[in-house]
């Protein structure tokens, strides 16, 4: 068994794809399906299943530990971690000890977000020097890809607009503290007319019709921030 987990998620997604691309290269097949569709049976049918010419055959998981506890839950778990067929577990959520425990046997693989992504988002409203903000991203994309740096902004912006207009916010309280004092770094205006921009870079992205690569369309959105 093979288990992914970790915030960073296009990191996990990338190394996902390289171990599907393996098995099929070696002429195994994938079966993917999500947690919320699984259930016990459907979870011991799949793993006691064999292909028309016997191919091995790789189940791919997603999700598992977001799912609310639950006796189902406890089963699929269970189910899991007495299985020697191959299994790879894929999630966002970055997993504890406690939950890893489980599968003392697996092969486990983290993706954490860094510290220097979260300080550089943090700091957004609060560096005047535009040049400095711009110098800590290029910094930044380094050690983190610059399309995981736009994903992590627009969540961002998104976040201290819903800090900014009342909207409803998960987390920790001081997380949540931070965020609303940062917002107040905008006014709401200033926060939708960024968000606005982040998603014309972006519909141009997927579209292949801007003259500029993406770190270049953050920088020019940088200097307005």
């Amino acid at each position: 068994m093979i288990i992914l987990h970790g915030d960073n998620v296009i990191k996990s997604r990338q190394r996902l794809v390289e171990l599907e691309e393996t098995i099929r290269q070696q002429g195994g097949q994938i079966t993917l399906v999500s947690a919320k569709l699984l259930t016990p049976q459907l979870l011991e049918e799949s793993l006691g299943s064999r292909s028309l010419f016997n191919i091995e055959q790789t189940l791919v998981i997603e999700e598992l530990h977001s799912l609310p506890e639950s006796a189902k839950k406890k089963q699929l778990i269970a189910l899991l971690t007495k299985t020697d067929l191959p299994v790879i577990l894929w999630g966002k959520r970055l997993l504890s000890a406690t939950m890893l425990k489980k599968f003392a046997r697996a092969q486990v693989e983290s993706f954490k977000v860094t510290n220097q992504l979260f300080s550089w988002l943090d700091s957004l409203g609060s560096v005047t020097n535009k040049t400095t903000l711009i110098r800590q991203f290029h910094k930044l994309n380094q050690v983190e890809s610059v399309q995981f740096c736009f994903t992590m902004l627009i969540r961002q912006i998104r976040l201290l607009i819903s800090a900014l207009d009342d909207g409803q916010l998960a987390g920790a309280p001081f997380i949540i503290a931070k965020l609303k004092q940062q917002a107040r770094q905008f006014s709401l205006a200033q926060l939708l007319a960024i968000h606005h921009q982040l998603l014309a870079i972006d519909l141009k992205e997927k579209r292949s019709t801007s003259t500029l690569n993406l770190e270049q369309e953050l920088d020019l959105l940088l200097l307005s921030v």
